[in-house]
């Protein structure tokens, strides 16, 4: 899933991502030049293939390790033999389960960065009052 999620939006990397400001507006570059931000698309690809790279961990690793070293799961099997696929299937959409909301919640859905890490042309931006603004937001996705 991470290749897939990789592939499917290597796109939004050379078009880039909307740059949102603190109230969740789209940012306006003087000059005509767009809002989009390469690095800021980057980032969200990124930590999204990360995310679902982290997903596969509870789905791999927590159904054998409960198949062979909790007592309960061994004695069902020992019993009844047929049980062994209804139980792992069981263990595995039950660490699905948890391991979904936890892998997405690592890296929020709006994800705030530096203007210094940004592109050139958002280093010199400014609010409504005239202060530099020092922080733009972007939706990195799901």
């Amino acid at each position: 899933s991470s290749l897939n999620c990789y592939i499917v939006r290597s796109n939004e990397i050379e078009t880039g991502i909307p740059m949102l400001d603190v109230d969740g507006n789209c940012v306006n570059i003087p000059n005509n030049a767009d809002g989009n931000s390469q690095i800021a698309a980057a980032k969200g690809v990124y930590s999204t293939v990360a995310s679902r790279a982290i997903l596969n961990v509870p789905v791999l690793f927590l159904p054998p390790f409960l198949l062979s070293n909790f007592p309960l799961c061994q004695r069902m099997i020992a019993k009844n033999p047929a049980m062994a696929t209804p139980l792992t299937m069981f263990l595995l959409l039950t660490c699905f389960g948890i391991g979904l909301p936890a892998a997405v919640a690592i890296f929020p859905q709006i994800a705030e960065i530096k203007v210094e890490e940004l592109e050139e042309k958002f280093h010199h931006l400014k609010d409504e009052n005239g202060n530099n603004i020092r922080v733009l937001y972007y939706n990195k996705g799901l």
